[in-house]
């Protein structure tokens, strides 16, 4: 316990900085630093470590800010599915209090049980035709495209896993991105949607915001080139669980999947899509 706490205390100096506007931990995934201050501000959310006496009725908090252990009332988060995970003892919470009772929470958000790596299933769609390569083209003009028989189609249909790692220090990595062969990229008929360059992650009154932005080739090959303007994703928590996480962005829900870290999400991935390349190679041929 006395632990958790230390590393919590060193947390919440984190959460101040960036409430007040001071710079903020580099993005260590994209080897430079992306300084969102000026934009993560009027979070009025209070942090602090879920202590003994939590229950479904009422939520104990030591808060970041220092002094005892505070009591707030969560029935009404309860009755409103606005508790985001199940709050333990020594776990990282953020809370959103009533505007006009403060000692109720209105949203309790176990951050704890947040971070990790969250991956969902995306397919590929494929091509128009004038989008395909020339030599794809001469390979189904002869044929509509209904007519491929499933055992091509399967070659290229392979699923993939997109998502997210949430790390320490609001430090974030995508999940998704795939070293694929220019040329059998180029062939293939199928796409798949554009990775988002997750870089960064916030708590900011009751919602999630996850900071992308995309890297520029390196000029030198020694110093990291700029970045191009980060992008805001604001989300909505809909549920919480060990294992599942569903997200609302702009009116669409998502779920997600626990995976066990963002590099062996990656790995399996690349895996898989080496092998899709190679089959897709062989039949092109």
């Amino acid at each position: 316990m006395k632990i958790k706490l230390l590393f919590f205390a060193t947390f919440a100096g984190i959460l101040t900085m960036v409430s007040c506007g001071k710079k903020n931990e580099p993005a260590t995934n994209i080897g430079e630093q992306v300084d969102v201050s000026a934009q993560i501000v009027g979070d009025s959310m209070i942090y602090g470590l879920a202590c003994e006496g939590t229950s479904d009725s009422n939520i104990v908090v030591y808060p970041f800010s220092g002094g005892d252990p505070i009591k707030y009332s969560c029935i009404d988060a309860h009755k409103n599915h606005r508790i985001i995970g199940h709050p333990e003892i020594g776990d990282w919470v953020g809370l959103v209090l009533d505007k006009e009772d403060t000692t109720i929470a209105t949203t309790v958000v176990n951050l704890d049980q947040l971070k990790g790596t969250w991956t969902y299933t995306v397919m590929p769609t494929f091509k128009d035709f004038k989008h395909m390569s020339k030599r794809m083209q001469k390979k189904m003009e002869s044929r509509m495209m209904e007519q491929m028989p499933d055992s091509e189609k399967a070659l290229y249909m392979v699923p993939r896993e997109y998502g997210f790692s949430l790390k320490r220090s609001h430090n974030a990595e995508a999940v998704g991105r795939v070293r694929q062969s220019a040329s059998v990229d180029e062939d293939s008929p199928v796409e798949y949607p554009a990775v988002k360059h997750y870089v960064q992650w916030f708590s900011w009154n009751g919602r999630l915001i996850l900071v992308s932005a995309k890297r520029h080739p390196h000029m030198d090959g020694r110093k990291p080139a700029p970045t191009e303007k980060p992008t805001f994703d604001t989300l909505d928590y809909v549920m919480l669980t060990n294992d599942t996480l569903v997200l609302s962005h702009n009116g669409e829900i998502q779920g997600y999947h626990r995976k066990s870290s963002a590099l062996k999400a990656n790995e399996h991935a690349n895996k898989k899509a080496a092998e899709a390349d190679k089959k897709a190679a062989e039949n092109l041929k």
